[in-house]
């Protein structure tokens, strides 16, 4: 059996291998979304309603593609999840990923069932507008919580037609908690596995319970999760996560927060996470372990290592990029480098900001054009060209518009995220 460390074999499932029936299957998941889209508004959905499946069902003959088995899925989470916008929820949630990259990802966490994927789809947009991840996480700026802990005013204004609900004015009391975590280093990207993952390494001795918010931890982990989706540099989709387990405590343990951590990559964010190591865990960690494992869907336990030595870890990460506090020889030490004023003044250039959310916006409609003519198209293979251009250009314009809409982070300001989207692992090494 081959190691961790081995040079992975190409998967299907990824949009530069795709079966025959798995490319039916994104087509028929573009199908129901594109009538969704354009039919929303005008949609009353019931779970026991049949119009709306016959008329998906029309779409996908449109699209000369089979029918479903059942649309119930679909038709049962827009019953119970209300979505203000579906067109601009969905490609908040793509900012800077093709959305074809995105669809696939829960195809393939609801093994291929389109009614199922699709349904997923939906509840995770639902998520990501009632949890005002645009707003609350994106633009409420670490600077803005620097700001707030000294009862000055936020820095950045309100971003028109963002998605999400109506925003909620941190506390001090908040937004010094909030910074307490990431001074501290409770979570930290650095570096890279073997596969060219991004590493998100957690130092579980330092989460004390009882010392933050719900609603803090919470945004911290949003904050984190939405970080390392930025990193994700193709043809890599998924991070690592490293648990590091030295010197944990049942003291330091909290259910909530970790059933949050799971449910975020189970059901909000599917396929971000490629692996779980969790290092060095004393013998306690057992109990809590049968109780975290029970949450797990079988796909997230597979994914799960036990390391207890360097030895262990290097079948997963390279002797070099492992930090020196884990038994690595990397001289490197988490550092966090404070907001300072004036980084995100581009927030504040509104003009510029609403220009580029409109050019944004053109370019979802020829994302969305283009992918109904390939969709009504006898052979797609024919405007799949001009449908790739469209989705390429769609996803470099998110970088031109991301320092007026996003707050700058540690990795922006040592380096690792740069102007462009270029990401540099090692800021020391610009040619990487």
């Amino acid at each position: 059996m081959p190691s961790p460390s081995s040079s992975p074999q190409p998967q299907t499932g990824y949009i530069t291998n795709l079966t025959p029936d798995q490319t039916i299957k994104l087509r028929q998941t573009w199908s129901i979304l594109l009538h969704l889209i354009t039919h929303h508004n005008d949609i009353t959905i019931t779970s026991t309603t049949a119009t709306t499946a016959t008329a998906l069902t029309s779409a996908l003959e449109t699209h000369h593609l089979p029918p479903l088995e059942t649309f119930q899925p679909i038709l049962d989470t827009l019953s119970r999840y209300p979505l203000p916008s579906l067109r601009a929820g969905l490609f908040s949630l793509t900012k800077h990923d093709s959305p074809d990259t995105l669809l696939l990802r829960f195809l393939r966490a609801r093994k291929w069932s389109v009614a199922a994927a699709t349904a997923m789809l939906l509840r995770a947009i639902h998520f990501r507008i009632t949890s005002d991840v645009d707003a609350q996480i994106l633009a409420t700026t670490e600077l803005d919580a620097l700001y707030e802990t000294t009862l000055q005013p936020p820095t950045t204004p309100t971003i028109p037609g963002a998605i999400g609900a109506n925003a909620v004015q941190s506390t001090a009391t908040d937004s010094q908690a909030f910074l307490d975590q990431m001074r501290m280093g409770k979570a930290y990207v650095h570096g890279t596995d073997r596969e060219g993952r991004p590493l998100l390494i957690v130092r579980v001795r330092l989460h004390q319970p009882g010392q933050q918010s719900e609603a803090v931890i919470t945004r911290y982990i949003l904050h984190m999760i939405e970080t390392v989706r930025l990193v994700l540099v193709d043809p890599v989709e998924t991070a690592t996560v490293l648990f590091d387990m030295t010197g944990f405590s049942v003291a330091n343990m909290e259910y909530p927060p970790v059933r949050f951590i799971i449910d975020c990559f189970q059901e909000n964010y599917p396929e971000y996470l490629g692996a779980m190591l969790i290092h060095n865990a004393p013998w306690i960690f057992s109990g809590v372990w049968k109780i975290v494992k029970s949450w797990m869907d079988p796909v997230i336990v597979s994914k799960v290592h036990f390391t207890r030595s360097t030895a262990d870890l290097e079948q997963f990460i390279s002797p070099n990029k492992i930090p020196k506090e884990i038994g690595g020889p990397e001289t490197w030490d988490y550092e966090y480098v404070e907001p300072v004023a004036g980084e995100n003044e581009r927030m504040t250039e509104t003009a510029t900001r609403d220009r580029l959310l409109a050019e944004r916006e053109e370019l979802v409609g020829a994302v969305l054009q283009s992918t109904a003519e390939w969709l009504e198209a006898a052979d797609p293979q024919t405007l799949a060209v001009q449908r790739t251009e469209a989705i390429e250009a769609l996803r470099r314009q998110y970088w031109v518009l991301d320092p007026y809409v996003r707050g700058r982070t540690c990795l922006d300001r040592t380096g690792v995220i740069r102007e462009g989207g270029k990401i540099v692992f090692d800021p020391g090494m610009d040619h990487l």
